[in-house]
């Protein structure tokens, strides 16, 4: 017999090493896998919220009648909720010294005989402040809760609503300052604990709604009274700064989920994946990208409104992105019954000069309502062509079409055909695409093709690139190792993100968790980056720069602010407290390894090292 020698205990050792190193790697994939699974969830329910919101706070800047705002915010919440009626109490015309609620006939419900009953009854009765549900509301001036309607001694409509079938309910007031303009009020047929995020939401939303309330009010006054004119003029200028605030904070929002979804995404796909896990990783990363860009679109709109907008050019492949849209399409139209074609034969020069996000989402709404127009069975057709310097892009569905009558109508705002109604939605989608269309310069319109078959287009004109190929990220292992990087980040997800992303450059990370954490580590050591959150607690990181510079505390590093909010303002107050760039959330990974690769070449490769140690 052979006789196999016993294995040496450093190769014992060397094999437990590697076995311990491989579970750690599994928890950690197994570990970024489920939170990216949690932000993924998380995500579309802020977006839905984020829509929501979105939908209402337009219709109250551009509708001047409230009625016509409440009924919009009534189908929205309805919608968004799952519930069944909602209805709207306005201050009826008594003596100043008179509050009183009366009916304002807006509902939201369906026409059933119970439906009626609690309608007739509603639109006969009237509220002051006091115990009911809408007295309640214009009492407290804040949203109330009815967890059950039949265990509320003071709810005046108890008998009707159980013949009705209605259980719960909700209100809250459209609030003009501290003034209750009017009061919306929701049921459903099923007791439901209160839910707190939905309540801080319709307060929001009443914030907005008051603003219509208030400028009809200004408006009755401009025509006896000119200087109501001009606070008609103030309150449509607050408006718009409100809505932007408030898109901005829902913003932030939505990007910390989806910054943690991008950055485990591009983790994952460093990992030894078998071809179909890429394949889903990478539908991941351009998902959220496209979500990125529209959600960046959609908070512009209120500056499109306004003219004043400016479009963000760079040069891109436009079949490329076109293509990426339909990949992402493709499954969601073959459940429909329907299939997704591509035609670029006609595209000239691969890479042109635009503002790709602009260009990119007005595809996104074309497609989506080509889909649900569209019946089972049929086909939609994209073309992506060149026409004399511009870009033209074709939808054709197999819908149904669009009227002549109807043809200029239907690119306007909440401007929808029967057809439209019956299929859903708000009547946006289109004026967006209009909005980016003209920000471009080019036109947008619907006819037919010579075979009969409904088609959505638009032209703009565009620039041929001079490159002859886009650039190529950083790759990791171009950044010089042992740079010392310092990040102020409050976020334990985003902290998470940021040390996986890093970790195949090869930097010495340290992390504070507000800026004054970022100051004491500056005090005790030397770093080559430091990456600066925003809004942090104890000290902001506007602050933290600013007395970082004054101090002189990090002699020859770079300063990039790290954050969700980059708006054009914010990124002037970052620049002027003395940061040297603007790095933004979602965490663009190219961005960020050549920042890293520029720290680099100003570091001695010696001194690096050195530090290293």
């Amino acid at each position: 017999m052979i006789s196999v020698p016993a294995p040496s205990d450093d190769l014992l050792a060397k094999i437990e090493r590697l076995e311990r190193r491989l579970a750690r790697e599994r928890e950690a994939r197994q570990m970024a896998e489920r939170i990216a699974e949690q932000g993924t969830r998380d995500l579309f329910v802020k977006r839905q919220r984020l829509k929501l919101v979105e939908s209402i706070a337009s219709a109250a800047n551009l509708l001047d009648d409230p009625s016509d705002a409440f009924r919009v915010a009534l189908d929205e919440i309805c919608t968004y909720t799952g519930w069944a009626t909602g209805h709207v109490w306005i201050l009826a015309d008594y003596p100043s010294d008179t509050v009183k609620l009366v009916s304002s006939g807006v509902w939201s419900s369906d026409s059933s005989v119970e439906a009626k009953a609690f309608r007739r009854v509603t639109e006969s009765m009237s509220f002051g402040p006091g115990p009911s549900l809408p007295g309640r509301v214009l009492q407290k001036r804040q949203a109330v809760w009815i967890s059950d309607i039949a265990l509320d001694v003071h709810f005046q409509r108890t008998q009707v609503a159980r013949e009705c079938g209605l259980r719960a309910a909700f209100a809250f007031p459209a609030l003009i300052g501290t003034e209750v303009g009017a009061v919306l009020e929701f049921f459903q047929g099923w007791p439901r604990e209160p839910d707190e995020t939905l309540m801080r939401t319709v307060e929001q939303i009443g914030a907005q709604l008051g603003r219509v309330v208030e400028r009809k009010r200004n408006s009755d006054r401009a025509a006896i009274d000119k200087a109501a004119l001009e606070a008609e003029h103030r309150a449509a200028e607050q408006a718009s700064r409100a809505k932007s605030a408030f898109l901005a904070v829902t913003s932030h929002e939505v990007r910390t989920p989806l910054n943690a979804v991008l950055g485990l995404a591009q983790t994952l796909r460093r990992e030894p994946l078998t071809p179909g896990q890429h394949e889903l990783v990478d539908g991941v990363l351009a998902s959220g990208e496209m979500l990125l860009r529209l959600l960046n679109a959609v908070l512009d709109m209120s500056k499109i409104e306004a003219n004043e907008v400016t479009a963000h050019l760079s040069d891109f492949d436009p079949g490329t992105m076109v293509g990426a849209i339909v990949r992402i399409w493709t499954p969601y139209a073959r459940e429909q019954g329907i299939e997704l074609s591509l035609d670029t034969t006609e595209l000239g020069s691969r890479l042109i000069r635009s503002d790709e996000g602009r260009i990119e989402q007005t595809v996104v709404n074309l497609v989506a309502n080509a889909i649900k127009f569209t019946p089972r069975g049929e086909s939609i057709a994209i073309r992506v062509s060149s026409v004399e310097g511009s870009l033209r892009v074709e939808v054709i569905d197999g819908g149904p079409g669009v009227d002549d009558s109807d043809r200029e109508r239907i690119f306007q705002p909440f401007e929808q055909t029967e057809t439209g109604r019956e299929a859903g939605g708000t009547g946006l989608g289109l004026s967006i695409c209009t909005g980016n269309v003209r920000l471009l310069g080019g036109e947008i319109g619907t006819d037919r093709t010579e075979t009969g078959r409904s088609r959505f287009w638009f032209q703009c004109p565009v620039e041929t690139s001079t490159r002859v190929h886009l650039e190529q990220p950083v790759e990791p292992d171009e950044v010089q190792g042992g740079l010392r990087v310092l990040a102020a980040e409050d976020n334990p997800a985003n902290r998470r993100v940021l040390q996986l992303l890093l970790a195949p450059a090869n930097v010495e990370l340290t992390f504070a968790e507000d800026g004054q954490q970022a100051l004491n580590a500056l005090a005790t050591a030397r770093f080559d980056l430091v990456l600066m959150d925003a809004n942090m607690p104890v000290m902001d990181g506007v602050e933290a720069v600013r007395r970082i510079r004054s101090g002189d505390l990090a002699p020859g590093a770079t300063i990039q602010m790290l954050t969700a909010n980059a708006f054009t303002d914010d990124v002037s107050r970052y620049m002027a407290a003395g940061a040297d760039g603007v790095l933004t959330k979602p965490i663009h990974l190219p961005s960020l390894f050549a920042v890293l690769a520029a720290c680099g070449k100003a570091v001695p490769s010696s001194s690096a090292v050195a530090l290293s140690h």
